[in-house]
């Protein structure tokens, strides 16, 4: 049986908010646990307890994190081109494929959501960081938060991404809010299209 586009466009999206609702879930811990990243102590703790009192921090999460994140969002935007276009991009290129998004659905939210997190000039902090230190652009993240270096042997900077304390805290939570206005968003607009066919 052949998928409409809808139908196909409705398996992306269903993927692609799983990934952001864990996102969503990982990032409120981290929130509510202070992103500790030292524990302080007026007696000798274990090597257990030190894990387990940095276990929602920063520089455990926010690597794997954001790689769910964006991997979301790829998924998410994918499924709308298909939804309008009936046709995948293969390609895992942020920056082109919300730049079509932008083309196919001029002026929504969504565009303006994820403009902080994929669009260079726009980037939030400790993204700015972390692709400027690396010598590379959100379109990368697909080998940048996978691996330490690239194919080419080139470093990976992800310290400027750890060991954020409070200023990590003000990240997770504009991205805690972000990504849940994100899902709303992403649904409504997927039940409008779907409703039109």
């Amino acid at each position: 049986m052949v998928k409409s586009a809808c139908e196909e466009a409705l398996d992306y999206w269903t993927i692609g908010i799983q990934y952001l609702h864990m996102v969503e879930m990982v990032a409120k811990e981290t929130i509510e646990q202070g992103n500790k990243f030292v524990v302080d102590s007026d007696k000798e703790i274990s090597w257990e307890q030190l894990i387990s009192e940095t276990r929602w921090s920063d520089h455990r999460l926010v690597i794997p994190l954001l790689f769910d994140f964006y991997h979301g969002v790829e998924i998410l935007l994918k499924g709308f081109l298909i939804c309008k276009s009936n046709r995948e991009k293969k390609s895992h290129k942020l920056s082109s494929l919300l730049s079509a998004f932008e083309t196919m659905y001029p002026d929504h939210d969504i565009t303006r959501l994820l403009a902080p997190y994929i669009t260079q000039n726009q980037l939030l902090e400790p993204l700015l960081s972390f692709c400027s230190e690396s010598a590379i652009s959100i379109d990368d993240y697909y080998q940048a938060l996978k691996y330490p270096e690239s194919t080419g042997g080139s470093i990976y900077r992800h310290m400027s991404l750890k060991y954020r304390g409070e200023t990590g805290i003000d990240f997770f939570s504009r991205l805690v809010r972000d990504v849940n206005q994100l899902r709303r968003e992403a649904v409504l607009l997927g039940m409008s299209m779907c409703q039109k066919t």
